[in-house]
């Protein structure tokens, strides 16, 4: 990562306003789950397009207001809205009930998926991306099958992937692109990041749970 782009992102996880308080403690909802997977399901899917859920009109006359999210391999994509937001965490919603936090554009929370994140610990990731890579502890919170909330641990190490261009509602946006690939004793998976030369998450990947797999999170 050059010096441009690493004080960049820095000043941006500073600044940039990404709700809930530390592994959301306050949020917490009931319901049986299933039992733990061994892994996520599935192999992680290659980014998909954004659909046409916003125009760039809209996007314009609210900047910073809109996320983009592609699950399920694209069959689901909805438009979020930025709602309430708490520190350096904004919880985003969609019309039909959907809403995922991020802290400074990662993901600590989702609701509304079969499986959903509860509240998650990602300060080590957010250090180890503005380091230009490294390793990570997180910490992620999910419900058991009895509605006590487990804590699961993982060792996760971030790395540059180097450059690429993403199109997002009609733009090409220069990025630098990080993988993160975490370990627990029964859990894998691999985020990705995709940040602007100003160190701007602009796209993401990331794991929800085992049940619900990987959501592409774009910035218009």
């Amino acid at each position: 990562m050059n010096t441009m782009t690493k004080t960049a992102l820095c000043a941006a996880l500073t600044l940039m306003a990404v709700a809930c308080g530390p592994l959301n403690e306050n949020n917490i909802s009931t319901g049986a789950l299933k039992a733990v997977q061994a892994r996520f399901g599935g192999a992680q899917a290659a980014p998909a397009p954004t659909a046409p859920v916003l125009t760039r009109a809209q996007v314009d006359a609210n900047p910073g207001g809109f996320m983009v999210l592609n699950a399920y391999n694209g069959t689901l994509v909805a438009a979020l809205a930025a709602g309430g937001s708490n520190d350096n965490r904004v919880t985003w919603l969609s019309a039909d009930g959907l809403s995922v936090t991020t802290q400074n554009g990662i993901m600590v929370a989702t609701r509304g998926f079969p499986r959903d994140l509860m509240a998650a610990d990602v300060n080590g990731v957010m250090q180890a991306l503005i380091a230009g890579g490294g390793t990570a502890t997180r910490t992620h919170e999910t419900l058991s099958d009895t509605d006590q909330i487990a804590n699961q641990r993982f060792a996760c190490t971030i790395a540059s992937q180097g450059r690429e261009t993403v199109g997002i509602l009609g733009r090409q946006i220069g990025t630098e692109v990080f993988a993160e690939s975490c370990q627990s004793d029964r859990l894998s998976f691999t985020n990705r990041y995709w940040i602007d030369d100003t160190g701007r998450m602009v796209r993401s990947l990331q794991a929800i749970a085992p049940d619900s797999g990987y959501i592409q999170l774009d910035r218009p």
